[in-house]
C-alpha cells in the first residue's frame, strides 16, 4: 500500500536501526535528543462526493495506535489497532467497508492517534520497548461510483491536525483524559478547524506496508462488577469475577475539573495489590468537564486486572457505575472439553482463560506488567493448548512472519522474543519457532507454511551446532523449576536437547515438503548427534539422563534419546521419581509439559491423573485455588495471569478425550477411575472429531464421531474407522 503518511510533527528517526547505528550509540543519542509525544493527536480531512456511490473501501493505519471515524461514526478496525509488528520491517494496515457511512456532498474522515509501543516513554526504552518515531497515520479511501468510475482519497498536507483531550498516554502506564479539552464534533463536517494546523507529510515507517489479513483485537465481552462499594474516604472499590485483559468504562458526574483516578491490579484483599504490575503504572485519569453524567473509557492502553480502585479527591465527583471490557484477539473456538470431575473442568476453564488473555497481537507473557512481549518459550510450551481450543491458522501465520523478520541474517539465529527490535537468542526459547511450525502443520496439513520458512529452520540448526553439538547453558533452562539447587539454565543438557529437537523436526519437515535428499542427510546426522548426546548425558547403568531430574528424564524419553532396550526402564525411573515425591512435580514450565506427555503416552496414565488432581503444593489444583487464571509460579506468586504452566490442558484432549492429532487422527481415550463421563470434540481440517464416554455399572460406553480413516486404539492395535458415528461397549 502506497500511503501518504502524515503527522503533527516529522521527527528525525535517530535510533534502533533506521540509520544503521549501533545499539548503544543509538540509545544514548535518542535519550539525549528525542522528546517523546505524550498527548493524543487528531487528524481530519474533508472530501466531496457528487454522485451515487456503489462501494467505498478505506485502508487505514495509525502508529502507534489509532481510531478511525467517517462522518462522526467510529469504524470497526479493531481495538488497540493496528496489530503490533517490528515497525521498521513491516506495518499492517486495516481495510474496512465504509459504504454505508458515505454520503453525497462533503465527507469527513478522522483519525485519532495514540502512542502504543511505537512511541513509548523513555522509561521503557531497553529490553521492553524501543522508540520508532512520533505518531503518524496513513489513509486511502477508494470510491467506486455507480457509473463505474473510481476515485481515491488520501491523507496529505491539506489535512488538519490538533491535540485531543488525551493529555498523556502510554501503552504500559495508562491514559490521562481531560474532558475540558474535548473538541466536540471534531470528526464531523461542520466543525470549525480554522485554528488547527496543517498536517505534515512524513517518511513511511518502512517499505513493507501490508494489509492485515490475519485477525483483530476486539472488545470480546462486558463484565459487570460483582462488588461496587459505596465510597469510603473518596474511594470506590470495583471487583470483578475474573482476572481479564482489558479496561474499564466509568459513568461519573461532578464538578468541572474534578479528577477521577482509576488504579488497576490483579487482586484485591484489604487493599489493591499492585505487586504483579512491576513498573507499569496501570493508572487512568479522567478530569470532568462538569456537564451532567459523563462516560469515560481509555482507548490507548490495556492491562490485566480483576479489581480497580476509583478515587476522587474531596469527593468532587460521584462514580455512578463501572463496567469492564475483556480485550483480546477474536479467535474462533474449535475445541471443547468437559467431564464429571469439577476440579478438572475448573482447571480447564482457568487455563483457557489464561491462554486467551495472552493472545493479543502475538502470544505474550501476561497483560498486567511492564513486558507484554512475545516470548517464544512461553508460546511453544502452550501451543497445543491453543491448537486444541482455537482456530490458530491466521494468528500463527502472522506471528511466524514476525519471527522470520526477527532472525539475525548474519548468523541465522532465531530470536527468543518476537517481534522486537533488539536481538537476543536462547535455544530453549527460540526452538519454539520450529516446534510451533511443525505442530501447526500437523493440525492444519499446511506444508506451504513449511516450505516458506524451511530455510529458516535449516539455517538455524546449522547456526546452533557450528561450534559443536554440546551447547552451553542458556539463561533460562527449565524455567521456574523446583529441583533442589536449580539455577537459571539448568539442567545442563537443556540447550543441547533443544538443538537436537530442532534437528529432529528438520527431518520431519524435510519429509513433509518432499526434500528427500535433505531428509536422508539430516536423518543420518540425527543418529550421529544422538550418539554424542547419549555418550555425554546418559547413565546406562542407572538408566538416568543427565541429572536424573523429572525434566531431563521426560524430555530425553520424548525425543527418543533413550536406547530402545532401556526406554521401559527409563519410564519406570521417571514414575518412581514422581511416586517418591508423593506424586508432586518438581519441574518448571518446560518439564511440566514433557512429564505429562511421557506419562500419558507410555502406560502411566494413572500417575498423570494423580498429578492432575494433586491438591497440595506444588500442583495444578493448588496453583489455581481461589483464582480464575494461572499464576506464573507454582507458589502462586508474581504474575497472576500467565499460562506457562497451562500446558496440561492438552492432556485433557489427548488422554481423557483420546483425541490425538498428528499425521493421522488417533482416538485413544484413557478411562480414568477418577472420572465417569467425558465429552470432548475438535473441529479439524479433515472434519469434526467427537468423543464421549461414560462408565455405567463398571462398563464403558464409547461414542465416536470422526472423519474417514480415523484410527481408534483401545488396546494394542489400531482400528480404522469410516466417517460418521460409532458406538462401542467396553
Amino acid at each position: 500500500m502506497n500511503f501518504n503518511w502524515v503527522g503533527k510533527t516529522d521527527t528525525p528517526r535517530l535510533c534502533w536501526g533506521y540509520n544503521g547505528e549501533g545499539e548503544k550509540e543509538a540509545h544514548a543519542k535518542a535519550l539525549k535528543n528525542i522528546k517523546t509525544e505524550r498527548r493524543g493527536i487528531l487528524l481530519r480531512g474533508i472530501y466531496s462526493i457528487d454522485k451515487p456511490v456503489k462501494k467505498a473501501t478505506a485502508s487505514v493505519c495509525g502508529l502507534g495506535l489509532y481510531r478511525f471515524f467517517v462522518n462522526g461514526t467510529e469504524c470497526n478496525t479493531g481495538v488497540m489497532a493496528p496489530l503490533e509488528t517490528d515497525y521498521r520491517k513491516r506495518v499492517l494496515y486495516d481495510e474496512v467497508d465504509v459504504t454505508d457511512l458515505i454520503c453525497e456532498g462533503k465527507n469527513i474522515f478522522g483519525i485519532e492517534l495514540g502512542n502504543g509501543r511505537y512511541s513509548t516513554r523513555k522509561k521503557y526504552w531497553g529490553w521492553r520497548a524501543k522508540w520508532y518515531g512520533d505518531p503518524m497515520a496513513g489513509l486511502e479511501v477508494k470510491i467506486e461510483y455507480s457509473d463505474g468510475k473510481t476515485e481515491v482519497f488520501k491523507t496529505d498536507e491539506t489535512w488538519k491536525t490538533s491535540y485531543s483531550a488525551v493529555t498523556d498516554n502510554c501503552f504500559y502506564d495508562g491514559e490521562h483524559y481531560d474532558a475540558r479539552l474535548e473538541q466536540i464534533g471534531w470528526n464531523t463536517v461542520d466543525f470549525d478547524d480554522t485554528s488547527w494546523s496543517n498536517a505534515v507529510k512524513v517518511q513511511p515507517p518502512c517499505d513493507n506496508i501490508e494489509k492485515n489479513e490475519y485477525f483483530k483485537i476486539q472488545k470480546i465481552r462486558e463484565l459487570k462488577p460483582e462488588l461496587f462499594s459505596e465510597p469510603l474516604f473518596g474511594y470506590w472499590v470495583c471487583k470483578f469475577s475474573e482476572n481479564i485483559p482489558g479496561r474499564i468504562k466509568i459513568r461519573v458526574k461532578g464538578e468541572k475539573g474534578a479528577k477521577v483516578i482509576i488504579r488497576y491490579a490483579e487482586s484485591f484483599g484489604i487493599e489493591l495489590d499492585t505487586r504483579s504490575n512491576h513498573f507499569a503504572d496501570n493508572v487512568d485519569i479522567y478530569i470532568l468537564k462538569g456537564e451532567g453524567i459523563e462516560e469515560y473509557e481509555p482507548h490507548f492502553t490495556f492491562r490485566g486486572f480483576s479489581a480497580c480502585i476509583i478515587s476522587c479527591a474531596d469527593r468532587e465527583a460521584e462514580i455512578i457505575d463501572a463496567v469492564a471490557y475483556e480485550v483480546r484477539s477474536d479467535l474462533t473456538s474449535v475445541g471443547s472439553f468437559e467431564c464429571d470431575n469439577e476440579d478438572i473442568n475448573r482447571l480447564h476453564d482457568v487455563i483457557l482463560r489464561s491462554q486467551r488473555a495472552a493472545l493479543m497481537s502475538y502470544p505474550f507473557d501476561c497483560p498486567q506488567r511492564d513486558e507484554r512481549l512475545g516470548w517464544l518459550g512461553d508460546a511453544h510450551i502452550a501451543d497445543l493448548v491453543c491448537l486444541y481450543n482455537m482456530d490458530m491458522r491466521k494468528y500463527y501465520r502472522k506471528w511466524f512472519e514476525d519471527i522470520h523478520l526477527g532472525i539475525d541474517t548474519q548468523t541465522g539465529l532465531v530470536p527468543h522474543i518476537a517481534p522486537r527490535v533488539e536481538f537476543e537468542h536462547a535455544v530453549d526459547w527460540s526452538a519454539g519457532y520450529a516446534i510451533i511450525l511443525w505442530d501447526y502443520c500437523l493440525f492444519y496439513g499446511d506444508t506451504e507454511i513449511l516450505n516458506k520458512y524451511y530455510s529458516d529452520i535449516e539455517n538455524y540448526y546449522k547456526a546452533l551446532v557450528k561450534d559443536g553439538k554440546i551447547l552451553p547453558v542458556s539463561r533460562y533452562g527449565d524455567w521456574m523449576s523446583l529441583e533442589e539447587g536449580w539455577t537459571r539454565g539448568d539442567p545442563r543438557s537443556c540447550t543441547t536437547l533443544y538443538a537436537y529437537y530442532v534437528l529432529k523436526l528438520l527431518v520431519e519437515i524435510s519429509a513433509a515438503t518432499g526434500r528427500e535428499e535433505n531428509r536422508v542427510k539430516y536423518s543420518e546426522e540425527m543418529e550421529e548427534y544422538k550418539e554424542i548426546i547419549v555418550k555425554e548425558f546418559f547413565n546406562e547403568q542407572e538408566c538416568l539422563f543427565d541429572d536424573g531430574s523429572q525434566f531431563s528424564q521426560s524430555f530425553a524419553i520424548k525425543l527418543g534419546l533413550i536406547p530402545d532396550s532401556r526406554k521401559s526402564k527409563a519410564c519406570t525411573k521417571l514414575a518412581e521419581n514422581i511416586k517418591n515425591n508423593n506424586y508432586h512435580l518438581k519441574t518448571g514450565i518446560l518439564g511440566s509439559k514433557y512429564v505429562m506427555e511421557v506419562l500419558s503416552q507410555n502406560g502411566y496414565e494413572d500417575i498423570a491423573m494423580k498429578l492432575i488432581l494433586q491438591p497440595d503444593y506444588p500442583g495444578w489444583l493448588n496453583l489455581i485455588e481461589g483464582k480464575t487464571t494461572v499464576s506464573e509460579k507454582w507458589d502462586g506468586s508474581m504474575s497472576q495471569n500467565h499460562c506457562m504452566f497451562g500446558s496440561v490442558d492438552a492432556v485433557f484432549y489427548t488422554m481423557l478425550g483420546g483425541i490425538n492429532v498428528g499425521k493421522d487422527i488417533i482416538i485413544k481415550p484413557y478411562f480414568a477411575e477418577q472420572v465417569n463421563h467425558v465429552k470432548c470434540s475438535l473441529e479439524t481440517v479433515k472434519g469434526k472429531v467427537a468423543v464421549e464416554w461414560e462408565r455405567i455399572n463398571s462398563k464403558i460406553k464409547l461414542m465416536v464421531t470422526c472423519p474417514q480413516d480415523t484410527k481408534l486404539n483401545l488396546g494394542v492395535t489400531d482400528m480404522l474407522l469410516d466417517s460418521g458415528e460409532h458406538i462401542f461397549e467396553i
